[in-house]
C-alpha cells in the first residue's frame, strides 16, 4: 500500500529512487516515469518516491484556478497510489517553497529521504525561476552523490504527451484523443443535485453533476459517454455547458442523460467518463428543434457506445 504524506515528514524515510513534478492528469507520459522509478528502486533494494505539489505552481502564481486541473488533489492522490509507487510525498507549494533554489531543495530533500537516485523528463527544471534545467540539477546531485537520470517524454502520434497537449485536446473537444495521452477516458465525478427538471418536463430526465469548478472541462457540446453509478455502468449522452436555449450566460452545467433508466439518484456520486463528441452546443429556435436533437443524440451516443464508431 502506497503511503501518502501531505508536507515534509517530520522523520527521516527510507532510501530511495524518486521522480519530481506536478504530475496534473497522471498521463501515459508520467505513468511511463514513474515506472522507471519502480524498476530501478526495486532494482536496488529501496523504495521508490514521487514528489508532488499542491496547488499547481501555475495556480499558485497566476491565482486563476477555474478550470484548470485535470484532476483534484483526492483523483491525483488516487491516481499515483494506483501506479504501485511506495511513497508519495505531496508538498504545499507556498512561496517559501516557490523561494528555494534547485539546491536547498534536494539537500532539504535528500534529508529527509537518502536519495539513491532521482528520475526526470528532459524538459523538467527545479527551484526559483524554474532555474535548476538539465546541467544545473545534473551538478547538483553530482555534489550529494545522486545518480541523475533525464528520461526522453513518451509520444503519441509523432508528438509529445503532455498535461498541457491534453488541456487543448479537451478545448477542442476531442475526447478520443485525450483517452489515448490518459490511457483511460476522461472523467468527471460529483454527485447528483437536483436540477430545475426542463428535462424531465421534456421527458428526457437528466442528472445533474455538481462538479468541482476546479477541473478542467471538455468544449462545450453534447457527448456520448459511460456513467458509473455504484459500480454498475450505464449508457448515457452528457452536455457540457450554458444550456443556451434555457440559459444562455450562466455558469457551465454538466448535466447526463442516462439511456434505459429511469430510478431517483438524486445526491448519488457518479463519474462521467467522456467518450466521444457528438456534437457542439447550440441555441435552438424551439422547444420542438431541442426535443428532436436529443433524440438524434441519442441515437448517435447508442451508435458509439455499441459499436465504437
Amino acid at each position: 500500500m502506497t503511503k501518502e504524506y501531505q508536507d515534509w515528514p517530520d522523520h527521516t524515510l527510507e532510501p530511495a529512487w524518486a521522480t519530481i513534478g506536478n504530475f496534473d492528469g497522471v498521463h501515459l507520459g508520467h505513468q511511463a516515469l514513474i515506472n522507471r522509478v519502480i524498476n530501478r528502486a526495486k532494482n536496488d533494494g529501496v523504495q521508490s518516491l514521487v514528489v508532488t505539489f499542491w496547488p499547481h505552481p501555475r495556480v499558485f502564481f497566476t491565482k486563476t484556478v477555474e478550470g484548470y486541473y485535470l484532476n483534484n488533489q483526492k483523483e491525483k492522490r488516487d491516481l499515483l497510489a494506483a501506479s504501485g509507487v511506495d511513497t508519495v510525498l505531496c508538498l504545499p507549494f507556498d512561496q517559501s517553497l516557490a523561494d528555494m533554489n534547485t539546491k536547498e531543495f534536494i539537500a532539504k530533500l535528500n534529508s529527509i529521504v537518502p536519495l539513491k537516485g532521482l528520475i526526470v523528463g528532459e524538459s523538467f527544471a527545479l527551484g526559483k525561476d524554474r532555474s535548476g534545467t538539465g546541467e544545473v540539477l545534473q551538478k547538483v546531485c553530482d555534489d550529494f552523490g545522486i545518480e541523475c537520470v533525464h528520461i526522453s517524454p513518451e509520444l503519441f502520434d509523432g508528438q509529445v504527451i503532455s498535461s498541457q497537449r491534453i488541456r487543448q485536446a479537451l478545448d477542442s473537444g476531442n475526447v478520443k484523443l485525450v483517452a489515448s495521452l490518459l490511457g483511460r477516458s476522461f472523467t468527471l465525478s460529483g454527485y447528483v443535485a437536483p436540477g430545475r427538471q426542463e428535462g424531465t418536463k421534456l421527458g428526457f430526465p437528466t442528472a445533474n453533476l455538481y462538479f468541482d469548478s476546479h477541473r478542467k472541462l471538455p468544449r462545450f457540446g453534447v457527448y456520448a459517454c459511460l456513467v458509473d453509478l455504484d459500480g454498475k455502468f450505464y449508457k448515457g449522452v452528457t452536455n457540457v455547458g450554458i444550456r443556451p436555449t434555457f440559459d444562455d450566460g450562466l455558469s457551465p452545467s454538466i448535466e447526463t442523460l442516462l439511456l434505459d433508466f429511469d430510478d431517483n439518484i438524486y445526491y448519488k456520486l457518479i463519474h462521467v467518463h467522456f467518450i466521444e463528441n457528438i456534437r457542439d452546443e447550440v441555441k435552438f429556435k424551439s422547444i420542438a428543434d431541442l426535443v428532436e436533437q436529443i433524440n438524434i443524440d441519442k441515437t448517435n451516443a447508442r451508435r458509439i457506445l455499441t459499436d465504437g464508431t
